[in-house]
């Protein structure tokens, strides 16, 4: 592959990501032609002064997937024969319980998921991933990746992975191991002022999971800080299920047009839960705060991390990219998207610990004093 075949694919992804914008003014057309020739002139000197000669089909899918990815970390470019593939993965578990993300060129340990092969196997967050299998994952798109973990996965392979911690300084060996590991989809911690349920995934199925944890009586907290992944669909069925009637929430792109969801299942709680976030809280746990807050839910902890793109598919002839194109929004109609959701009640933000965590304290002292009968009734009863 030529330099020039070479800049005229990254141009193509290029021209899509930024249609709109080409058509909305001269200025950001400059822009953005300026940024195509530099881009070329990039390509045109890695390809000749290089240390070493350069695989041009892998070069090409870098500068394809390194630019949207720096849109966002979940968008790719894909292959036609690998569509399919990606959008089997997009709603499924993460292989082997693993959340990938990029940091420093490679991949990195973004989460685990409760009790899954990446969790068991000591992976730390944020490590760097330098090698799968072998596989030096420097410059590789993160979808590769993924699907490498998938297929290894479905034929109950272990993968062993090579990983730095520049913390310690530290490279080590981890091996994940194919096992029958489902994600959970929370647990419930019963303390004398009522039930706190963790929220830790939200795989299809989650709502009736959840709603047999939920107290006869009362509200629940429910504890989204540690929600790491779950299936956007399943999100609103959940949502739907403690709201009852009205808005859930609603998506608005540039381009793709809006979509609102309508609650239409009988509401499992009595009450709204109060709701627990956190920095770490993006994406579903997001949207399911939204919904929440919008019809009563007292949310509680620090501001979220501000990350729920509404992604999808979009095609121009025989390349395909999986992006965001519509932005969740809050009960107030800004963007979940850099703005995150802001609690009822911000609770300053520190260490939480098994002996101390001042949300979760702050919490238990509203659900306590929902049980605590007013002076007035006590007297009238006594009577």
């Amino acid at each position: 592959m030529s330099v020039r075949k070479l800049f005229l694919t990254v141009s193509v992804v290029v021209v899509m990501l930024f249609a709109g914008a080409l058509l909305a003014s001269r200025n950001t057309q400059d822009v953005l032609f300026r940024a195509l020739g530099n881009l070329a002139e990039v390509v045109h000197l890695v390809e000749s002064e290089y240390v070493d000669e350069l695989n041009q089909e892998a070069l090409a899918m870098a500068l394809d997937s390194g630019l949207v990815e720096g849109l966002d970390r979940s968008a790719a470019v894909l292959p036609p024969d690998q569509v399919g593939d990606y959008l089997e993965l997009v709603d499924s578990p993460p292989p082997f319980g693993l959340g990938l993300t990029s940091r420093l060129g490679s991949a990195a340990v973004q989460f685990t998921l409760t009790d899954s092969p990446a969790e068991t196997s000591g992976l730390d967050l944020w490590e760097v991933i330098e090698l799968v299998d072998g596989v030096n994952s420097r410059g590789r798109p993160l979808w590769q990746i993924r699907l490498q973990l998938r297929e290894a996965q479905n034929r109950g392979l272990p993968v062993a992975l090579t990983v730095f911690d520049r913390e310690v300084d530290e490279r080590r060996e981890v091996v994940l191991e194919p096992t029958d590991w489902t994600p959970r989809a929370a647990s419930a911690e019963l303390h004398d002022e009522g039930t706190v349920i963790h929220v830790e995934a939200i795989p299809a199925g989650a709502t009736e999971s959840i709603a047999e944890l939920l107290p006869e009586e009362g509200r629940a907290i429910l504890d989204l800080r540690e929600l790491r992944w779950g299936v956007e669909e399943e999100t609103i069925t959940l949502a739907d299920s403690f709201i009852g009637e009205g808005m859930i929430g609603e998506w608005k792109g540039r381009r793709a047009g809006s979509r609102a969801y309508t609650a239409t299942a009988d509401a499992l709680a009595n009450e709204p839960p109060i709701v627990l976030v956190g920095p770490m809280t993006e994406g579903v746990g997001e949207i399911l705060a939204a919904a929440l807050q919008r019809h009563g839910a007292l949310v509680v902890g620090q501001k979220t991390r501000g990350h729920a793109p509404y992604m999808s598919l979009v095609r121009d002839g025989d390349v395909a990219v999986w992006m965001p194109v519509g932005q969740w929004l809050r009960a107030d109609e800004e963007p979940i998207e850099k703005n995150g959701i802001v609690p009822d009640e911000e609770i300053e933000a520190g260490a939480a610990s098994d002996e101390q965590d001042p949300v979760l304290d702050r919490a238990l002292r509203i659900l306590a004093s929902d049980s605590e009968v007013p002076e007035e009734e006590e007297l009238e009863e006594a009577a």
